[in-house]
């Protein structure tokens, strides 16, 4: 859970996107319930959201800087599983941000 102090520091918005009953959005939603609270108590205006809907495939989308956009189908993943797929979209942040400012 190193990641949840560079969250705000490193991409601009992490958007979730799950099912609120499929077993295949379950990895997911346990994430959502574990981080959510604190993330937001960390980072009160980080824009940590999430995106419920009916059969939905279940996603993590990070946004940096000038509007990129990155996205792990997260489907039958673990609680854990989602957690290192935030960590390396974090992880991507630098190459990502300051490759977008040398062109």
């Amino acid at each position: 859970m190193s990641w949840h102090r560079l969250l705000a520091s490193k991409i601009r918005e992490l958007r979730l996107v799950c099912c609120q009953t499929s077993s295949h959005s379950e990895g997911i939603r346990s994430f959502i319930s574990k981080n959510y609270t604190q993330v937001k108590s960390q980072a009160p205006e980080f824009p940590f959201i999430v995106r419920e809907c009916e059969n939905a495939i279940p996603l993590v989308v990070a946004r940096y800087d000038f509007g990129v956009e990155k996205k792990v189908c997260v489907e039958g993943f673990s609680e854990k599983d989602v957690d290192k797929a935030v960590e390396d979209l974090i992880k991507q942040a630098d190459s990502i941000n300051s490759h977008r400012e040398t062109h």
